[in-house]
């Protein structure tokens, strides 16, 4: 393997002594917002959006330590590590099939969804940037986890066709 084969594999900082590091500012990030938050009120409210930092944060950190704690029966979502093999040949046969048909639903609720946001815009009960803001604010438990990052990579995808539908082709009235 050549040089430049070496550089194009490198994905990034993988030794112990970067990870230390990360870790050490993650602890002081943690000891920060566990003190500002012991000082809070209980019935005080954060941001949306700050809580699904939050919550990303904790899954993320709870599977690293996951993994370092027991590696072989770690399981790594990002298919980073080879998954574990089918339980019998027609699983797999199985899955192709429902995996196509959990495609489809996911496509067709997809374009509802983008639906309500263009039907809301042109109705002009609210504009294009009001969307975002709706998504990213408002009451935690109204949507599932998962929900709003799929709500806001719709929105990315299609935020420039509603600027057809403003007076002044901008996504704010």
């Amino acid at each position: 393997m050549g040089k430049f084969d070496e550089i194009i594999i490198e994905d990034g900082h993988t030794d112990v002594a970067s990870a230390l590091r990360k870790v050490k500012t993650s602890a002081e990030d943690l000891k920060d917002l566990y003190s500002k938050l012991k000082d809070m009120d209980a019935e005080d409210s954060l941001p949306s959006w700050w809580m699904d930092k939050i919550t990303l944060s904790a899954d993320y950190l709870n599977k690293s330590r996951d993994y370092l704690l027991n590696p072989t029966n770690s399981v790594n979502e990002d298919f980073d590590v080879v998954p574990a093999k089918f339980s019998n040949p027609e699983a797999k046969q199985h899955l192709d099939v429902d995996v196509k048909k959990m495609s489809l639903v996911l496509g067709k609720a997809s374009q509802q969804v983008i639906k309500i946001m263009m039907d809301g815009v042109k109705s002009k009960k609210y504009d294009a940037l009001d969307i975002i803001r709706g998504i990213e604010t408002g009451e935690w438990n109204r949507t599932h986890e998962g929900e709003r990052p799929f709500m806001k990579m719709l929105w990315r995808k299609v935020r420039k066709g509603f600027r057809r539908y403003m007076p002044n082709k901008k996504l704010r009235k």
